[in-house]
């Protein structure tokens, strides 16, 4: 799985040692600003995907 910049930067933000931890800790944003919890919503519907054996990476944004 691959995840943007941003998304990796909220998942080690809100990481909770767990993967079901994590995605309730993401479940329970509230205080977060519009345009994060866009990225708060990727994320969550990424990881609830995520597959036994699956890893997560980071994907940079092309140098503009």
């Amino acid at each position: 799985m691959i995840l943007t910049v941003k998304e990796m930067e909220m998942l080690c933000v809100m990481h909770s040692g767990t993967l079901s931890a994590t995605i309730d800790m993401l479940s329970k944003a509230e205080n977060e600003p519009p345009e994060r919890m866009a990225v708060v919503q990727s994320l969550i519907e990424k990881l609830s995907s995520l597959k036994d054996g699956e890893t997560v990476s980071l994907a940079f944004d092309p140098a503009k």
